[in-house]
């Protein structure tokens, strides 16, 4: 086979499929481990599997179609097309780079409301709390009032979240509500 320009240019396009696919799957993977909304989860998960479907290499129809070419393709809408551009532009994906910032533990806990940066940082380093299963038990058994800046509204705020969040999950995984509700503050 000659190994002309046109030739080489193709076959890193369709590996090109799967990495920005696979990008995304892990995009996914990431906002589930932090308890996202699940649709938004699902929307990543069905836009890779779009991806990988395709017969013909996602940059030629960003190339002639730019980001409606890519709306129209089935489960991506515009902000799962806009990462993919900067994807193809740039070679990268901020939002998959913040998401895995995000793993560290004081970093998860900011995506809690009423919980920025500072307070984050301190749960993570007074307390030695590193999940959110561990700061919705703190958040009930009382640590998380010894902190300043947590008073009653904050508390109750976090428990909301993180009870959502845990509803959402025990959902997504087949599981009925909690069996026992958790104590009164």
């Amino acid at each position: 086979m000659d190994n002309t320009a046109e030739d080489r240019h193709v076959w890193p396009s369709e590996v090109e499929n799967e990495s920005i696919a696979h990008r995304l799957d892990e995009v996914a993977q990431l906002l589930e481990k932090q308890g996202a909304n699940l649709f938004r989860v699902a929307a990543y998960r069905k836009a890779a599997k779009t991806l990988r479907g395709l017969a013909c290499p996602i940059r030629n129809i960003f190339d002639t179609e730019g980001r409606a070419g890519l709306v129209r393709l089935e489960g991506i809408g515009q902000s799962i097309a806009h990462s993919i551009e900067q994807i193809l532009r740039t070679g990268k994906m901020p939002l998959l780079e913040r998401l895995r910032g995000e793993s560290a533990p004081a970093r998860i806990f900011t995506t809690v409301p009423d919980i920025g940066p500072k307070i984050a940082r301190r749960i993570y380093e007074e307390l030695r709390i590193e999940s959110l299963a561990e700061l919705q038990a703190a958040a009930w058994d009382g640590r998380l009032a010894r902190l300043p800046g947590f008073g009653k509204k904050r508390i109750q705020a976090v428990r909301e979240s993180l009870a959502g969040r845990s509803r959402r999950q025990d959902r997504a995984n087949g599981r009925g509500p909690q069996q026992a509700p958790l104590p009164p503050m």
